[in-house]
């Protein structure tokens, strides 16, 4: 795969499994609350554009993150943000 432009893929942190049935709504309610506490996202992939982050690199995105495009590959969810969206990079080891 490869991303295009000024992206970056930042994999979403799988929500725990609730033994309680929960409506759709209330998922969606979950997550958006969940986000708030996503401080150090790991990057997955990166555009052909972007510089400053490489795989690997932990970021924060802050608000930014509500308004993130949710995509599935494979098995897997990401969240797509711009990289002018990303506010602190913790660089790889």
């Amino acid at each position: 795969m490869k991303l295009l432009g000024k992206r970056v893929l930042v994999k979403k942190p799988a929500r725990k499994e609730s033994k309680i049935e929960l409506s759709e709504a209330d998922k969606a309610a979950i997550d958006a609350d969940l986000m708030k506490s996503y401080t150090a996202l790991e990057v997955t992939h990166v555009g052909d554009e972007v510089t400053n982050v490489v795989v690997g690199d932990r970021v924060y995105i802050g608000t930014s993150l509500e308004r993130a495009e949710i995509i599935q590959i494979e098995n897997d969810y990401f969240f797509m943000v711009a990289d002018r969206d990303i506010s602190i990079i913790w660089k790889k080891d």
